[in-house]
């Protein structure tokens, strides 16, 4: 071990002691050192790390395309000012600020009050009047427009694409279901991770998506000469599969730097078989409707439904409702849920009377939350989402441990991994990209659309934001909860063809970009910037009087000083900045720079750019931006 001195100015020096004999210091290389700061500080440690230091523009810019759904101008600005750990707590420290519930039904309200003014005979209320699902993706935009707690949406988008469950063949266009679910996020998005998967298991749109609503115990009534056709009927497997391949564990025992353990043959090892699977589901049993009688009733379902917890039935139905089997003499009741032990995962839920049924279900997400995989099965897809699509062993590593134990002896804590993996070395470093060529990842549809809507700021009279996301929708085909299966828009361990898979690296995102999806998205750009037509504004009701307010646009003309021939690389560099994080090149910003001095300008006597060429000329720009290969891959 050897020590020196390292005076950093006349006022602040600091003690590094260090295992290696050379060692490079700086770019989070911190690996056998520690710093002690001649005040006593505890956090001299950070001197070596890029968390110590305040951000600046680029670093300000790159961060807030990681912890939100795209930055502002403003907010870049502001967090070289604050700092990301600052920026971080204030993010941590709000409460959610937007119910996607009540916005939905409080337009449904305004649905029911306009027919009634037009037709007060009409007899209009909330239960007979019809809402469409397009409502949710009104509040939900919505609430990006005006929500303060931006890290909340940004982690709960990504944890929508972990715990999936899509409107696409479930709900019935309910937009109820999907703004409760969403809204469940949220809440959930820093809490524990136990609390999230038993919120999820308890939620009817969960429920109904993966089919275990009015999942009752197996069916053992024989097959005999006076019941021929009787055949066994055994619980859904369906979420009890799901909940361990894709909100969990995984398929395969993991190191805890997510890399997978192997065999004396070299071979993977299997998390769980069909006998785990069929065990699990067995738990899963008696669970019905809030307003249910008794299980597999269907009556009364509303849209209100999907807003309360699951409710618990240990038979499957009462004295009164007695379901009739086979022969019109027999009668019996039928358990809800499974009885008897279950074992998966080589842990055991004990045996007990069937009316304490909920205490298996907690004992089974208990055996769940505490196998070794979680952490990096949950750090590696968090990861991807926020910030690489190919973190390293260590990077995994380092968040694992976080979520085995957030410091304070507490797993699972949400808030603790979030944070970990923002301010890790390989999150902060701008370098990283230079070293591994697989770093960052791929913007997604959605997430470029947003971009754009934070970085030009989206404006309109109101502050009303009705956007309906049906065209959006079918340009790129991405919005929240309307992934086409369980599996997300995407799957994390898709590889495609080129150097990722030479490299023996992944690319989810890139499972949805071929030359059509590409072109889709750049008539779509066309359409938002260039043509000026961001959102889609649709009437709530039929007749509804337009509301120009309330149809937001991109006004530009504040920059139009800097469509001049020998200001437009301001420009460029401006909303490189913004949308790009710096990152487009110096060859690739010549190219557009030139497209753009190519373009028609004129000037009036006082050399003010004509307002029409200024402004055609300042969208062409942005276009050409969000179309360059620096800007999709995001790293």
């Amino acid at each position: 071990m050897k020590n020196f001195i390292l005076c950093v100015t006349a006022l602040l020096c600091f003690r590094v002691s260090y295992a290696q004999t050379n060692k490079t210091f700086g770019k989070g290389n911190i690996k056998g050192v520690t710093v002690n700061a001649s005040s006593n500080a505890s956090n001299g440690i950070k001197t070596l790390m890029s968390t110590g230091y305040m951000p600046n523009s680029k670093a300000s810019s790159r961060f807030l395309s990681q912890a939100t759904l795209g930055p502002k101008l403003s907010e870049i600005q502001g967090l070289q000012n604050q700092g990301i750990e600052a920026w971080l707590d204030q993010q941590f420290a709000m409460s959610p600020s937007f119910n996607l519930q009540n916005y939905v039904q409080n337009m449904h309200q305004s649905m029911v009050d306009s027919l009634t003014a037009r037709n007060p005979t009409g007899n209009y209320t909330l239960s007979n009047v019809f809402i469409d699902d397009w409502a949710f993706d009104v509040a939900w935009f919505q609430a990006n427009m005006v929500a303060a707690d931006r890290l909340r949406w940004r982690v709960s988008l990504a944890l929508s694409q972990i715990f999936v469950t899509s409107r696409i063949s479930a709900f019935d266009d309910n937009p109820y279901a999907l703004a409760s679910y969403y809204d469940m996020l949220n809440k959930n998005a820093f809490g524990n991770y136990r609390s999230l998967i038993d919120s999820i298991t308890y939620h009817p749109a969960m429920a109904v998506y993966l089919t275990y609503m009015n999942n009752h115990a197996t069916d053992t009534l024989a097959i005999s000469a006076s019941n021929p056709t009787k055949k066994q009927v055994f619980p859904d497997e369906n979420y009890a599969r799901e909940i361990l391949q894709l909100f969990s564990i995984g398929l395969f025992e993991l190191n805890n730097n997510g890399t997978e353990k192997k065999d004396a043959n070299g071979k993977s090892i299997p998390t769980y078989d069909n006998d785990d699977i069929g065990n699990l589901a067995k738990v899963f049993t008696g669970l019905s409707w809030s307003h249910s009688r008794y299980l597999g009733d269907n009556n009364n379902v509303t849209k209100w439904s999907y807003t309360k917890p699951l409710k618990f039935f240990p038979r499957d139905s009462s004295d009164k409702y007695i379901r009739w089997w086979a022969n019109p003499t027999s009668w019996r009741i039928v358990n809800g849920h499974e009885p008897g032990t279950k074992t998966f995962l080589n842990q055991t839920v004990p045996s007990r009377p069937v009316t304490d049924g909920k205490l298996d279900i907690k004992d089974a997400l208990d055996i769940i939350f505490n196998h070794p995989n979680v952490g990096p099965f949950m750090a590696r897809r968090l990861i991807q989402h926020l910030v690489s699509s190919n973190p390293t062993p260590e990077f995994v590593d380092r968040i694992a441990t976080v979520f085995n134990n957030n410091g304070a002896g507490v797993r699972g804590d949400l808030k603790a991994v979030i944070r970990a993996i923002l301010l890790d070395p390989e999150a902060r470093d701008c370098c990283a990209e230079k070293e591994n060529v697989a770093y960052g990842h791929l913007r997604e549809p959605f997430l470029r659309y947003m971009n754009l809507v934070n970085g030009l700021e989206l404006r309109n009279q109101s502050g009303t934001y009705r956007n309906v996301m049906v065209d959006l929708y079918d340009r790129i085909e991405q919005k929240p909860l309307y992934s086409p299966s369980v599996f997300n828009f995407y799957q994390p361990g898709y590889v495609p063809d080129g150097p990722l898979q030479a490299a023996g690296k992944v690319g989810p995102e890139f499972q949805m970009l071929n030359s059509l999806s590409f072109a889709n998205y750049m008539n779509g750009l066309h359409k938002w910037i260039i043509s000026n037509d961001p959102v889609e504004y649709w009437g709530i009701f039929s007749g509804e009087v337009y509301k120009p307010d309330q149809d937001p646009n991109f006004n530009i003309s504040a920059d139009y000083v800097l469509a001049k021939d020998n200001r437009i690389r301001e420009f460029l560099d401006k909303y490189n900045l913004i949308l790009a994080q710096g990152r487009i090149k110096p060859e690739n910003m010549s190219i557009i720079q030139n497209v753009l001095l190519n373009m028609p300008m004129t000037y009036d006597v006082n050399g003010v750019p004509d307002a029409t060429l200024a402004d055609r000329r300042l969208r062409m720009g942005i276009f050409l931006i969000m179309i360059a290969p620096d800007y999709l891959i995001n790293k």
